[in-house]
């Protein structure tokens, strides 16, 4: 409750456990964090609620029938847009995805990103966490290599050697195997 107060929102890695409610609405999903504003006295506007998941639809272009259609119906990346919506529609200013494109197809994916940069031109955070190195290449202003929950390395955008970083996020593997690759 802390972290969304102040302006933080999480996209975890398995949104089917911990990202969505798979028995619920698109609607009712999306609108999740912002119950409070779009209620009165403990009545949820039926107008506001339409009004922001209908928009928040549109706006991330989710393929859905309606939004009464449950999340557990969707393809992975409209369930992950769905996501990264809920979110949106709070006026999160710090965002930290976690794997956001495993189990996407390529179109969400680019969705995704250019989503990410929409939220940077906004003036938000993003704290990218994946394991795709490509990805982390592409998308990285920061770059931080941590191994067994310790920062092992941090290289700067224009300053990132491809090769070194890969050496030090494989380093323990190497290790294990008596130094050999």
């Amino acid at each position: 409750h802390d972290a969304i107060k102040l302006g933080m929102a999480l996209a975890p890695e398995s949104r089917r456990d911990q990202g969505l409610c798979l028995n619920l609405p698109v609607g009712l999903n999306l609108n999740l964090p912002i119950y409070k504003r779009i209620s009165r006295n403990l009545l949820i506007s039926s107008a506001k609620e339409k009004a922001e998941a209908d928009r928040q639809i549109a706006g991330l272009r989710i393929k859905t029938p309606t939004r009464h259609a449950l999340a557990s119906s969707l393809s992975g990346g409209n369930q992950q847009k769905i996501v990264i919506g809920k979110w949106l529609a709070h006026g999160a200013k710090l965002f930290i995805f976690d794997e956001p494109t495993v189990g996407v197809d390529v179109g969400t994916k680019a969705e995704i990103y250019r989503l990410f940069s929409a939220l940077l031109s906004k003036g938000a955070g993003i704290i990218l966490i994946s394991s795709y190195l490509p990805e982390v290449y592409e998308l990285a202003d920061t770059l931080h290599v941590f191994r067994r929950g310790k920062l092992v390395a941090t290289h700067g955008f224009h300053t990132a050697d491809h090769e070194d970083i890969l050496t030090q996020a494989l380093a323990e593997k190497q290790e294990k195997l008596g130094g050999k690759t």
